[in-house]
């Protein structure tokens, strides 16, 4: 099991379900908080690129601290402070992007459609219980998730390549 996690929304469920996702695969992850999801995506994935700027709408304090003692001991890990759109144009070779930046229908919808601008293999989503990230995935990807585990939704492409807006 995952050992003591920073602070942050992910629930044992989501835990669960982020593991079984990450196994073995290259991630990138948009929206790190304070590090939850990069320690629990780090135990499991081959490898982990961070990316956040970390002062997020509904949190303006400054978490890159509390993020960084919760991440900087991590080998396979990437961090990246930025906003997603300016850096991963810059991404390759990545199995799956975990989003989890902002939560508006607008962002949501940016953030799937950067993932599949670097053609990633899966796409998961945190917070599907949220209906602006739902609605955001259905516009894009048009079809039930792959998967559900707690609020980690995922879209694979089960060999056919991820839709393209």
């Amino acid at each position: 099991m995952t050992r003591d996690l920073p602070e942050g929304w992910l629930s044992a469920a989501d835990v669960k379900e982020l593991s079984r996702l990450a196994k073995g695969r290259t991630v990138l992850e948009l929206g790190a908080y304070k590090g939850r999801s990069t320690v629990v995506l780090s135990e499991h994935a081959k490898y982990v690129i961070s990316v956040d700027r970390h002062r997020g709408v509904n949190y303006p304090e400054d978490t890159f601290p509390d993020y960084m003692t919760a991440v900087r001991e991590l080998a396979n890990v990437a961090i990246v402070v930025s906003d997603f759109q300016s850096f991963v144009p810059y991404v390759t070779g990545v199995d799956l992007v975990f989003i989890d930046g902002d939560h508006d229908y607008d962002s949501v919808l940016r953030d799937i459609n950067l993932a599949i601008s670097i053609s990633a293999q899966m796409v998961a989503l945190h917070d599907w219980d949220f209906a602006e990230v739902r609605e955001a995935a259905e516009t894009v990807f048009r079809r039930d998730p792959s998967s559900i585990g707690g609020s980690v939704a995922s879209f694979t492409n089960m060999g056919n390549e991820l839709p393209r807006r």
